[in-house]
């Protein structure tokens, strides 16, 4: 793994636990890692993309209430799986990575429902009507701002 993705990895994830609670709406709480998951495995290939989302995914279930391992599991679906797709797509417009993110925002949010509704007893649809669907739409927005900011498009950036 270079250092600036270990470094981005690691601010995103303080980031994700400091802001993240902040800018929840409603039960909707975006995820700043799992655009970063895509965005490396995108440019780097499903065996680093897994990696990151693998150990991002324990840093968020470490720092979460969720069972350890859970989120380490769908980062690395979300990681491998992109960067499979990454040939098919050309990662230079904004709608490819649109769907990307949106596509694996709506897998994180099933696996997190399902695991939520399970240990709780709650009812699965209202979880993810209320809960997983928006939270999935707020990740993909946050996303197409990044991806149109210039912040990704400087030379050598992770």
């Amino acid at each position: 793994m270079t250092g600036k993705i270990l470094v981005t990895a690691l601010s995103l994830l303080i980031l994700q636990a400091g802001v993240g609670p902040l800018i929840t709406v409603g039960n909707a709480r975006p995820s700043f890692l799992l655009p970063f998951v895509v965005y490396v495995s995108l440019q780097s290939g499903s065996l680093l993309g897994t990696m990151v989302g693998f150990l991002l995914g324990l840093g968020v279930d470490a720092l979460g209430n969720l069972p350890l391992g859970m989120s380490a599991l769908a980062f690395s679906i979300t990681g491998f799986f992109a960067g499979k797709l990454a040939k098919d797509a050309p990662f230079r417009l904004w709608w490819p990575w649109t769907a990307y993110v949106l596509l694996f925002a709506f897998v994180l949010e099933f696996l997190r429902m399902l695991v939520l509704a399970r240990a709780n007893q709650l009812p699965f649809l209202n979880l993810m009507l209320w809960s997983g669907i928006p939270s999935a739409l707020w990740t993909t927005g946050l996303a197409v701002l990044w991806f149109l900011s210039p912040l990704h498009k400087r030379d050598g950036s992770a």
